[in-house]
């Protein structure tokens, strides 16, 4: 009995001490850090040219009573603010300390540090503008496959507003990066849009991305040459078309032809009296979705057919 006696007292006596030791440990004086978050109330058909901070860190000092009921009371401060009618918010340190010593508990705690210690806001015009989306994209296919058509997002365009100076300076939206690899087939895929800056808002903030895969297959045709500059009516190619090969989509075997493509031959610049007699063979116009072209002879041999051998056989023709 007398020691269960014994550990109420000592109990007892502690509690006491802690009493005390909190009494005066709470009369001290303190240092603390508090947040203070902003809201301004602009007009519809307005915009913040420069957006304040979210929020702010005041330092405080006061007495651990103070701080304390204060940090219960209130464990930030909002400050409020209505810019309708005026086109500009210059909020100075000594402004910033009196709204926030309005919003704390006791008048007894000091503001002894701002971050920052002003805020100067200036509203403009708002403006919303259509840009278009633009994919930025890696990809890399299967053997033997390629893009069907170029990759689209769905929408294809977003809606920016903000204030003037910037939005009107914005041409298009990108996306985040969209890496795919080994594809062989359609992909379907929602890609974010890059977060804008906090003066601007998006329409979406994220698209649909529609990547259409096919194989591709190789087709031969035979092209007719063009001569440019030629120097005389007598002048002779041989041979007169060459062999086009080339790789396409599957999707657009049909629909290519021969007539697609422009083979040239130019004499200009070049000597008749030249050894080889050759002139280069220059691929000048194919279709834009076409794959390793290649086409032989890479050369032509020209010469000259003599007026009288043409009238022999003229001649001979004739008879």
């Amino acid at each position: 009995m007398k020691i269960k006696e014994d550990r109420a007292t000592l109990l007892a006596c502690i509690g006491i001490a802690f009493v005390f030791w909190l009494l005066i440990k709470l009369s001290q004086t303190y240092r603390a850090e508090k947040q203070v978050f902003f809201h301004f109330e602009i007009p519809s058909d307005k915009a913040l040219a420069t957006l304040a901070p979210n929020d702010m860190a005041v330092e405080l000092e006061g007495t651990g009573w103070d701080l304390l009921f204060d940090f219960f009371a209130n464990r930030s401060v909002r400050l409020s603010y209505d810019m309708s009618g005026i086109e500009a918010l210059q909020l100075n340190r000594a402004q910033l300390r009196s709204d926030i010593l309005q919003n704390l508990h006791s008048n007894n705690i000091t503001i002894l540090e701002i971050n920052p210690e002003s805020l100067n806001l200036a509203l403009e015009a708002k403006l919303s503008r259509l840009v278009p989306i633009v994919l930025r994209d890696s990809l890399s296919f299967a053997a033997e496959h390629h893009l069907r058509s170029p990759a689209r997002v769905q929408p294809d365009s977003v809606e920016v507003t903000g204030p003037v100076s910037l939005v009107s300076t914005i041409g298009q939206w990108y996306t985040d990066s969209l890496r795919l690899s080994n594809l062989k087939s359609n992909v379907n895929q929602i890609v974010k849009l890059e977060k804008p800056a906090r003066e601007l808002s998006l329409s979406v903030n994220q698209v649909e991305a529609q990547i259409e895969v096919e194989p591709f297959t190789e087709k031969k045709m035979y092209v007719p040459l063009v001569v440019k500059n030629a120097p005389e009516d007598s002048l002779r190619i041989f041979p007169d078309k060459i062999t086009i090969s080339c790789k396409l989509g599957l999707s657009k075997y049909d629909a290519v032809s021969f007539r697609d493509f422009t083979a040239e031959i130019d004499f200009k610049g070049i000597s008749l009296n030249a050894p080889n007699n050759s002139v280069p063979i220059v691929i000048t116009q194919k279709p834009d979705f076409v794959e390793t072209l290649q086409y032989t002879p890479k050369s032509a041999r020209f010469f000259i057919v003599e007026k009288a051998d043409v009238s022999v056989r003229d001649a001979r023709k004739s008879e």
